[in-house]
């Protein structure tokens, strides 16, 4: 079976499992290309042969890295005990949410301008990647890709050690940018190092980066600000993880659908962008220069007649080109637009729109 071959309902036919970040083990189909062959395609330009699924990659947290540490749940201490990150910041663990917190009260910086006495710069060649390699070496596959996540990175970098409304105020006060930019200079240097080792010891596909840009209702700051003050290191980072022949995937919640072209100046690949930024919208405008992460909106009651339209009308628009990432959270999809997508690349090819 080769990118030439037409869809066969045989290639839904579990051939065993594979496990999920979240939920349950999933079936793996008898694919005509390997899943990171198919994902590849997408991010090299091409037209895969079916809309990628983002949970079939094997996705990692880097256990020796302080910050997954510190931010993870531990079971061998008592609830709420704070836990330090290479940065000096304390987070807790809060179970009912699902994730940590900055250690409530002040933050570690009082005063951007003086940060270098207050916090302290991780040294990512200085950790155990051979101990983290040796941990999860079992979970990689060579028909998956290897996706690496990376927690808080420039804005919520800043955030954690100032507080929100702190480091808000920061980015646009003329008497502190100069501070800001030494302290994200710092930031991406030990990003970079992070992304070469991510790259050196688990040889990732696609590398996570996640800084959240705006609330439900508008962004956080200004155009005109994120390109002074955060944009240039965006860029340097995506140049830096491409020259080491990875992809790179924006985790940015909020609506931020503004901001895209930026994403798109800065070079970013794709982005998870929440539901409540207009994805259509923007598949229409700039489809041809990013890929966005979009799927049908089901309800958990919805009829099989309600998922099927749905899916329908999903591949009428975001999904007509096959260059989109699936977001699939309700397994009743996933087989249905596996189904959906290969018999649309078979339509694609036959019609020459795809892009071999």
């Amino acid at each position: 079976m080769a990118r030439d071959s037409k869809f066969d309902p045989a290639e839904l036919t579990p051939q065993g499992q594979m496990p999920a970040m979240f939920g349950p083990p999933m079936d793996v189909y008898s694919t005509p290309i390997t899943p990171r062959e198919n994902t590849l395609l997408l991010y090299q330009g091409k037209t895969p042969m079916w809309a990628p699924f983002p949970i079939d990659n094997t996705h990692l947290m880097i256990d020796c890295d302080p910050e997954n540490q510190a931010r993870s749940p531990r079971k061998d201490l008592p609830a709420d005990t704070p836990i330090k990150d290479g940065y000096g910041v304390e987070w807790i663990f809060v179970e009912v949410a699902g994730g940590a917190m900055v250690k409530p009260g002040n933050p570690i910086c009082p005063d951007i301008n003086e940060w270098e006495k207050y916090v302290t710069i991780p040294d990512p060649d200085t950790w155990d990647w051979e101990g983290c390699y040796e941990r999860n070496k079992d979970k990689l596959s060579p028909d998956r890709c290897t996706y690496i996540g990376v927690p808080g990175c420039l804005f919520e970098r800043l955030i954690a050690i100032l507080d929100f409304a702190g480091a808000a105020v920061a980015l646009i006060d003329d008497e502190q940018k100069e501070a800001v930019h030494r302290f994200l200079r710092q930031v991406t240097n030990v990003h970079k190092k992070f992304y070469t080792l991510c790259k050196k010891w688990f040889n990732a596909d696609i590398v996570n980066f996640n800084d959240d840009w705006g609330s439900q209702r508008a962004e956080f700051f200004s155009e005109e600000t994120c390109r002074e003050m955060l944009l240039p290191y965006v860029k340097e980072l995506v140049d830096h993880v491409h020259s080491l022949g990875m992809y790179w995937d924006l985790h940015c919640c909020g609506f931020v659908e503004n901001f895209v072209p930026l994403f798109i100046e800065a070079g970013e690949d794709s982005w998870g962008g929440q539901p409540l930024n207009d994805k259509w919208k923007l598949k229409q405008m700039y489809g041809d220069k990013f890929i966005f992460t979009d799927g049908p909106k089901v309800g958990p009651d919805a009829t099989e007649e309600e998922i099927d339209a749905a899916i329908a009308d999903f591949m009428q628009k975001s999904g007509a080109d096959n260059r989109i990432l699936l977001d699939v959270r309700d397994p009743r999809l996933r087989p249905k637009l596996y189904e959906a997508t290969r018999r649309n690349y078979d339509r694609l090819v036959a019609e020459g729109k795809a892009i071999l």
